[in-house]
């Protein structure tokens, strides 16, 4: 169950987990939104008359458009997707599913062009980024293959008639989703923090980082860990909307990385429709969620939780437990002495 799913699901270990020990998470969502009223509304895509935009599948091109700028254009969910292409549940066709594969090998080639330790501009000449839209849409496509173990129907790549070469697969992108790509990438270079995240030492920019704990939760690949920030990219067209869950799945990734071997001090939401990043230090993103552990001592009880006790150390007791401090800027827990009074 990869981490997203174990979080849609309250009695996996993960949920309960971070229920118990995470349980002050509405703190720190009433400081996300409190912050996020600073920037201007988000850019939405415009998909034409009748036409519902793709937006899940515009959120992982975003992703991908960034990685690009980080000069780390693929990574192994992309190449096992075309791997996973083969699999054969009756849709699409044979014939389809060959054509697909076949232009998949093509793509990572053109694609692998952009690895560059040195980082790749935000934005290329119209007609190079144009191409380079559409490739990340395609691969967002493979992608999908291997989150889902396979094809789902309603995958674009279903669709592709047998023979089709890359560029032919490309050219069928809808051209919304080029505008609505390099309306985002303008922002991730202003207001947004990627013009100079890009020019971090190759050493600096990790994108697609798993961690050890990812075999107890299978999936938990993150986006970003630049600088040390575990970064979540998200192209939300209501950030306002977002909580828990999302929340949640920071501090996720957090915990599972038991070893420490990211050296992680600080995580963030990144709402590339607004070019905004919206981040806390280690301390405050655990005091806000009410932890009453260090975060070693969190990590050790979360890989014990996820193994059933195999790995691990149990946490203490309650009554050994103290709460970590609150942030110096969370609001009061009651603004008077009597709370809410009618």
């Amino acid at each position: 169950m990869s981490l997203t799913s174990s979080l849609k699901e309250p009695t996996s270990a993960m949920s309960r987990f971070l229920t118990e020990h995470l349980p002050g998470v509405d703190g720190l969502l009433s400081d996300y939104r409190r912050r996020l009223v600073r920037y201007p509304a988000p850019v939405g895509p415009t998909a034409g008359a009748g036409r519902r935009p793709e937006y899940r599948m515009l959120g992982h091109t975003i992703d991908h458009r960034l990685r690009i700028s980080l000069g780390a254009p693929t990574g192994q969910p992309i190449k096992e997707g075309v791997v996973r292409a083969a699999i054969d549940d009756g849709w699409p066709a044979p014939d389809v599913i060959s054509t697909v594969q076949a232009a998949g090998a093509v793509l990572l080639k053109e694609l692998d062009q952009y690895t560059s330790s040195d980082g790749q501009p935000l934005t290329f000449d119209s007609e190079t980024e144009d191409r380079l839209v559409r490739l990340c849409h395609v691969a967002s496509s493979f992608e999908a293959i291997f989150r889902h173990v396979g094809w789902i129907r309603g995958n674009s790549l279903g669709s592709t008639q047998p023979g089709a070469t890359l560029d032919e697969i490309v050219d069928a992108v809808p051209p919304y989703i080029v505008d609505d790509i390099r309306q985002q990438m303008t922002l991730a270079a202003h207001p947004g923090p990627f013009e100079g995240l890009r020019q971090l030492p190759a050493a600096q920019r990790i994108c697609g980082p798993t961690f050890d704990g990812s075999l107890h939760v299978r999936g938990a690949d993150a986006d970003f860990i630049l600088r040390g920030q575990l970064i979540d990219c998200k192209a939300t067209i209501r950030p306002e909307r977002m909580g828990r869950a999302e929340l949640y799945q920071l501090a996720g990734y957090l915990l599972l990385d038991y070893s420490d071997s990211y050296s992680i001090d600080s995580v963030g939401l990144y709402l590339s429709r607004q070019g905004a990043l919206i981040d806390w230090n280690v301390a405050d993103f655990l005091g806000f969620m009410g932890a009453q552990l260090e975060l070693p001592d969190l990590r050790a009880a979360c890989r014990y939780a996820l193994t059933d006790g195999a790995a691990g150390t149990p946490p203490p007791p309650e009554d050994h437990r103290r709460p970590l401090p609150r942030p110096r800027n969370a609001p009061p827990v009651q603004d008077t002495l009597f709370g809410d009074l009618p």
